[in-house]
């Protein structure tokens, strides 16, 4: 029965991304401006491929003339991995706009190009990555939202120590769409290795009613600075 599933799951999904447009995250512009000249968007939604079998559609696009530099390339890969992976067709895809209606209450500081100001505030592009290639990343990270961030640290050279107010009135499902959309943009995407999105189950199995300094605290675990 995993392949009934499997195509409730990407039928589920094609309506709703015929419904809403494609989802947002770095990438979504270069595939509406460079593919769709050639076919339409439904070519792309019907289908659910890996990071490997998408890169070589695009490499078939470039080849018959769509006009990608490498760059360009793997940041759309990245997108189409992430949107239409074979893994996105097994679960019921989020509201295409709530991680980014949550992050209009983080852009104030973290700007809404996710490069923060330094010396003031951290930045999230780049900065997520590294935070989720750390052993103990990925289950920090939900800490933060959810508890806020107290104490010195350092980001790329640049010293921060301003506190991060706790956002725990957030949902479990709010919190998961904020850090995938944070993971999703900003070039972050073409950073991450094999991510797999955050879900609501995930954020509620890891909430926890932590202070800012103990959050500070479990940061220092991972051996960032």
């Amino acid at each position: 029965m995993k392949w009934l599933a499997a195509a409730a799951g990407a039928a589920l999904a094609l309506a709703w991304v015929m419904a809403q447009g494609l989802p947002q995250g770095e990438g979504k512009a270069l595939v509406e401006q460079r593919c769709s000249v050639c076919h339409g968007l439904e070519v792309i939604t019907s289908n659910r491929l890996s990071a490997a079998e998408w890169d070589a559609v695009v490499g078939s696009m470039i080849g018959n003339g769509a006009r990608l530099d490498d760059a360009e390339r793997k940041v759309v890969v990245a997108y189409l991995a992430t949107h239409f992976g074979k893994e996105a067709a097994q679960a019921a895809p989020a509201p295409a706009d709530e991680g980014v209606k949550v992050y209009a209450a983080c852009q104030g500081c973290h700007q809404a190009n996710g490069a923060g100001v330094p010396g003031a505030f951290p930045p999230l592009a780049r900065h997520v990555p590294a935070i989720l290639a750390a052993p103990g990343g990925r289950a920090y990270l939900p800490l933060v939202v959810l508890g806020g961030l107290q104490g010195p640290i350092e980001v790329e050279g640049v010293a921060y120590n301003t506190p991060m107010p706790a956002f725990a009135s957030l949902s479990d499902a709010q919190v998961a769409a904020v850090l995938n959309h944070v993971a999703s943009s900003w070039g972050n995407a073409a950073l991450l290795k094999d991510f797999k999105p955050y879900t609501a189950e995930e954020v509620r199995a890891l909430r926890r009613p932590l202070t800012p300094q103990q959050v500070y605290a479990q940061r220092a675990k991972l051996g960032l600075k």
